[in-house]
């Protein structure tokens, strides 16, 4: 699933019940907090408290710490800045597969001392 994070430029950034400034507050969060969501709003058009082109985060964690109230918070509106530093973020690639590779040889001591040195003929393939 893809994730975005962004930062509150200011102390008392609110987050919402949607996106939109008539809805409810849930709760605030501060300046250089780390808010992360999982979807991105953007307004179709001109309204009233909205502007063609602001865009709301649905945020679902913040500092890394899930939220069970998750919430709407802007990242622009009415064209103005209220977060910074929105981006996609990127999900790791996985390292490829690994194939085994089989030693020339291996060792064996036993409990005596013993060595005994064992070495591979051919790989038999089921």
């Amino acid at each position: 699933m893809t994730q975005y994070s962004m930062t509150p430029i200011s102390n008392g950034t609110r987050m919402r019940t949607d996106h939109t400034t008539f809805a409810a507050v849930i709760t605030s969060y501060g300046r250089g907090q780390l808010i992360v969501g999982d979807e991105i709003w953007e307004a179709p058009a001109d309204g009233s408290e909205v502007k063609k082109g602001d865009i709301w985060l649905h945020v679902t964690s913040v500092d890394g710490v899930n939220i069970t109230d998750q919430g709407w918070m802007a990242y622009i509106h009415k064209g103005y800045p209220i977060c910074s530093d929105l981006k996609e973020i990127e999900e790791p690639t996985p390292p490829p597969p690994t194939t085994p590779t089989f030693p020339d040889s291996f060792t064996l001591v036993d409990p005596s001392g013993a060595k005994a040195e064992y070495k591979f003929v051919r790989i038999i393939e089921e």
